[in-house]
């Protein structure tokens, strides 16, 4: 780099910065060097480059970078009320604080809804890193700008954005349910989730599940209930009739109130499992941990690592890490036979 300041006639903090794409460097400035470390040679080396990006976020007096966290939940508070959110941002900031960050929410609420405001304020503090979380599904096709910065999105929040993600692992979650509750005697089970969570999931809950029946003999196979409604208890009565489900993999659908109407109980008349357990259902009902902190973990660490390597803006082929979850035993679902 010293070696291309002095044939260009600039400093090597310059000829760095370029290097890194650091927006403080003109387009034209950026070329030449990039031009001149091409002709050279130049290949950056990760390590040192994870050593030098630790050092430029300390600083000389123990400093560390902020994060945003960008979420649009109506309100800055009102999202931490949720267990799914809470747990999701204690990973978060675990992560964060480990590798030195510090994270602070920006809730686009409080810039009028407006996403170039927001990234106004966050260019002029010098704030690079976006992490983009909580938002409500109405408010899906609001936009943050990604160039400039390190962006990446946590689960299918801010669904729209063409980002790096972390996610819970949906279509692997339902199959492990459904083959636990295969192992313990249950031969007819049905997955029970409303129509928007399982969009949101790009339908791998119903595709983990429809394909995990074609193992099953023909008599033992059940419909989905997928309602538009998830209080729809009329839809529901009819399902059940019509297929005649052992046991329940549920999520966000009130089915206990609605077996209780028919005269049904848990889990003498219909073994009962969730598929993302909150705080109330852990410790006594069978299901799925989704492993939601582990999710944030790993959404901090996609940012984490654009900021290293320092590529900003939209990707054009965007990944996504996917945290499996794990399975409880719980007094909703005992044993029917012996597991075979």
């Amino acid at each position: 780099m010293a070696e291309i300041a002095q044939l260009l006639g600039v400093s090597p903090s310059t000829v760095s910065r370029a290097l890194r794409n650091d927006p403080r460097i003109g387009t034209e400035t950026r070329r030449r060097v990039e031009h001149a470390a091409e002709k050279a040679g130049y290949r950056p080396n990760p390590l040192v480059s994870a050593l030098m990006a630790s050092r430029r976020r300390r600083g000389g007096a123990g400093e560390v970078d902020v994060i945003a966290l960008v979420t649009n939940y109506g309100g800055r508070e009102s999202w931490r009320s949720k267990d799914v959110c809470r747990w999701e941002f204690e990973g978060i900031q675990s992560r964060a604080a480990g590798l030195g960050f510090r994270v602070e929410v920006f809730p686009l609420g409080e810039y009028r809804s407006d996403p170039v405001r927001l990234q106004s304020t966050l260019r002029t503090r010098g704030i690079r890193g976006v992490l983009l979380g909580f938002s409500r599904e109405e408010t899906e096709r609001i936009l943050f700008p990604t160039e400039e910065f390190a962006v990446a999105g946590l689960s299918a929040y801010f669904r729209s954005a063409a980002v790096d993600r972390a996610n819970f692992h949906g279509f692997y979650n339902v199959q492990l349910a459904l083959n636990r509750m295969w192992q313990l005697g249950y031969r007819r089970p049905a997955l029970v989730v409303p129509e928007l969570n399982n969009q949101i999931s790009n339908n791998l809950w119903s595709g983990a599940f429809l394909d995990w029946q074609r193992q099953l003999p023909k008599s033992n196979r059940c419909e989905p209930f997928i309602p538009c409604e998830a209080d729809d208890a009329k839809a529901f009565d009819l399902w059940l009739a019509a297929n005649r489900p052992d046991s329940l993999l549920v999520y966000k659908v009130p089915v206990r109130r609605f077996l209780a109407k028919r005269g049904y109980t848990v889990p003498e008349d219909l073994g009962l499992a969730y598929l993302y357990r909150n705080s109330d259902e852990m410790g006594q009902a069978a299901g799925i941990d989704g492993n939601l902190s582990a999710v944030g973990s790993a959404a901090l660490d996609l940012v984490v690592e654009k900021l290293n390597s320092n590529p900003t803006g939209r990707t054009d082929h965007p990944k996504e890490v996917l945290i499996k979850g794990t399975w409880h035993d719980g007094a909703t679902l005992p044993p029917r036979t012996r597991s075979t």
